[in-house]
């Protein structure tokens, strides 16, 4: 990497860290650019190349903080050969982390629903592994798929529900727990029939 390559990270590295610091505490709506660019001591022209826009900065910082927490995740994560626990232990670490970055989640979340992006196709990621895990027991594909949509529909009214209040947590859990116990119900079913 170049020497200008280098600064151009660093830079760039910065910038998150300041606005970060700035949006957890002060609020991102309350955090102005000129406030980032002036704790980063930059011009906010600079900024502006970095990251078009506030939304833009929001975004990556969050990205960033939500792979770290899905990795974590993967390494803790119980193997699961139900559909619901799947589903359920996906939606509990989402459900933290949206919690500990509500602001964040909020604005992110609406602008993804609003252009299609990363959660759409997180949830299609999900819906594929529970479609698998009903797959695995014998439901023919065409049910599974049917299963699956449902369930995550159920996700997304329950997280919808609860975004705008702020909070998710362990009730949001169980609401999504009661909403999909038919599903249960039909896994357990199926899975007596193969044994």
């Amino acid at each position: 990497m170049s020497l200008r390559q280098q600064q151009k990270a660093n830079t760039r590295s910065k910038i998150k860290a300041i606005a970060k610091q700035a949006f957890l505490t002060q609020g991102i709506e309350a955090t102005s650019t000129r406030y980032l660019s002036d704790q980063a001591g930059i011009a906010v022209g600079t900024l502006f190349v970095h990251f078009p826009d506030k939304l833009s900065l929001v975004k990556d910082i969050f990205f960033d903080e939500m792979d770290l927490a899905l990795r974590a995740a993967v390494i803790a994560q119980k193997a699961s050969a139900s559909p619901i626990d799947y589903l359920l232990q996906m939606a509990q670490v989402l459900f933290d982390f949206y919690d500990q970055y509500a602001e964040f989640t909020r604005q992110v979340l609406f602008d993804s629903l609003a252009k299609g992006g990363f959660h759409t196709n997180q949830m299609m990621v999900i819906s594929e592994g529970i479609v698998k895990r009903f797959k695995q027991i014998g439901v023919d594909e065409k049910t599974a798929n049917i299963f699956a949509e449902n369930m995550i529909a159920n996700y997304w009214f329950v997280l919808l529900s609860a975004v705008p209040k702020g909070v998710l947590g362990q009730d949001a859990i169980e609401h999504l727990q009661r909403m999909n116990l038919p599903f249960e119900m039909s896994y357990r079913n199926a899975l007596k029939k193969t044994s």
